[in-house]
């Protein structure tokens, strides 16, 4: 993380500043602004960043075109307008953007109709007034929604819409659900019936032929239980006997 900090700011870091190099191969550019024996501390334009000595591989100081914007704008009077404009311009060039608004600023104390400065600055006319751009959209009735400006019919149908979304998926998902328990029902079901058949069979094979069972005179031997648990044969009837 600190490595990918130090090349964001040598992007945007203008030219012959002072440079901070660092020992894990990183570069800070700027105007030193404070340094001590444990950390020195670089003025970016946008900010401060500050390391610790113990970082620090070796410090090149250079003349800065932060100090030197600081040097001229101290020169200037607060209604030269064309100097302040001069020295935007020349902050624009060497990237100090918040230099540059600073000096358009003073441009707009002097002259607030000054088309280039506010543009340069972010405003919009709006009925023959510079605004903000977000007063011009508030304005015209726009309202800043997720980060976007729309009219509050664009908003309002974008939530129903998302709302429309939101009950489709539940409706989906009851839908689905009730789809489950209809067959997990009738799995239970089958199951429950395969059950009762299995029952069924296993009932009607313990009722089969069992030959205890003592069938008395007829034509056929009989059977009759013993104490011993044995089977006998049942004397036939002598009238059958021979047949």
């Amino acid at each position: 993380m600190k490595g990918f900090i130090v090349i964001a700011i040598l992007a945007a870091a203008p030219v012959f500043a002072d440079d901070v190099y660092l020992k894990g191969g990183g570069q800070i550019t700027g105007q030193i602004i404070a340094q001590t024996e444990d950390s020195v501390t670089v003025d970016i334009g946008g900010g401060t960043i500050s390391a610790k000595m113990s970082t620090v591989l070796r410090i090149e100081k250079n003349s800065s075109p932060l100090q030197e914007y600081r040097d001229r704008a101290a020169k200037i009077s607060a209604d030269d307008t064309e100097a302040w404009r001069d020295l935007a311009h020349w902050a624009t060039g060497y990237a100090l953007s918040s230099q540059a608004r600073d000096a358009w600023r003073h441009v707009v104390q002097v002259l607030p109709d000054d088309e280039e400065a506010n543009k340069a600055l972010g405003m919009v006319q709006l009925d023959g007034q510079w605004v903000t751009l977000e007063e011009s959209y508030r304005a015209q009735g726009y309202v800043q929604f997720e980060g976007k400006w729309m009219t509050p019919a664009e908003q309002q149908s974008i939530v129903a819409e998302r709302q429309a979304q939101q009950a489709r998926a539940e409706a989906d998902r009851q839908a689905n659900a009730a789809k489950v328990q209809q067959i997990t029902a009738q799995q239970e079901a089958d199951q429950k019936r395969q059950e009762e058949q299995r029952a069924e069979l296993d009932a009607n094979t313990n009722s089969t032929y069992n030959p205890n069972t003592v069938w008395g005179w007829g034509a056929g031997p009989g059977y009759w239980h013993n104490p011993n648990n044995e089977p006998q044969q049942w004397p036939q009837n002598p009238a059958t006997r021979g047949r």
